[in-house]
């Protein structure tokens, strides 16, 4: 019982030196969270960042052919708040391990479903949700730092990138949000029983005029909403741009002259539409 009582007191004298031992270092790959809107789907990437130095990376550090984290340390988790589609492949809204497997061509994206491993250690390929090859892209500027990001965006998605050495991967995303807005665009304006504001009528407009989806409708939208707010020059803008588009020059003239005016007086800043009025009207030039 002495014995026990003196080995217990030992550990509590000596707890505090050894947890004042630890160093708190920088971390060589740190943890890089993301959190970001693709279409109309909320997502989140988490990811240890590691940079090449003086390494061969593909195909020496991380061997081809050999599954990879696709990060450092903790595996790489990409979370999603609503079903997408990466590569034309069908992922439910949850949060995965995002898994691949490189190599010299293409590479293997693998989605897991046990987020909660570190690294690759236990990985079991019966977790998977699914599999499929993406093509390999070589660069000739070398990406010092593996960056995992989204570009490309557009109204239902975006490219999911994975960056490093002279390789990159581009892996689709796609959100079938044209059904969602075509939706709720019928529900706020066309079977609405209180006030529309102006913001839903551009809003509206603006999505109907970039689907080219009965333009006419759009039209009689943005003159809506500009009735309702006419010092947002930034609606006349894209009333212009609507009219150009279907050959309306007159009215395209009108609301692109009348918008430069608003923005060159605008107090608060012109946003950079002084630039995009300048641009429409020079186009428009050898029409009129």
């Amino acid at each position: 019982m002495k014995s026990l009582l003196k080995k217990s007191i030992l550990v509590c004298l000596l707890t505090p030196f050894f947890i004042n031992a630890q160093i708190n270092k920088p971390s060589l790959s740190p943890k890089i969270i993301k959190e970001l809107q693709v279409g109309l789907a909320a997502v989140k990437l988490e990811y240890g960042q590691p940079s090449v130095g003086d390494r061969k990376i593909f195909g020496g550090l991380i061997p081809y052919e050999k599954l990879w984290r696709t990060g450092a340390n903790s595996s790489t988790k990409i979370s999603i708040d609503r079903d997408v589609q990466l590569a034309k492949q069908t992922i439910p809204a949850g949060s995965y391990g995002l898994y691949s497997i490189p190599g010299e061509k293409d590479w293997t994206i693998v989605i897991h479903k046990n987020t909660k491993l570190w690294g690759a250690g236990n990985y079991d390929q019966e977790n998977d949700l699914l599999r499929f090859k993406v093509p390999v892209i070589k660069l000739k500027d070398k990406i010092e730092t593996l960056n995992i990001y989204f570009e490309s965006f557009n109204a239902n998605g975006g490219d999911l990138v994975i960056a490093w050495e002279y390789t990159k991967v581009v892996i689709p995303l796609f959100v079938n949000s044209d059904p969602i807005l075509f939706k709720e665009i019928e529900e706020k304006i066309n079977h609405s029983t209180g006030k529309i504001k102006a913001q839903t009528y551009f809003d509206a407009a603006q999505f109907y005029y970039h689907k080219n989806k009965d333009l006419d409708k759009a039209s009689v939208w943005f003159d809506k909403a500009i009735t309702m707010k006419p010092n947002a020059f930034w609606y006349k803008y894209y009333r212009a741009e609507l009219a150009y588009h279907v050959k309306d020059y007159k009215t395209a003239k009108e609301k692109a002259t009348t918008a430069l005016r608003q923005a060159k007086s605008s107090t608060s800043g012109d946003y950079g539409y002084i630039t995009k009025c300048e641009l429409l009207l020079e186009k428009m030039n050898p029409e009129n």
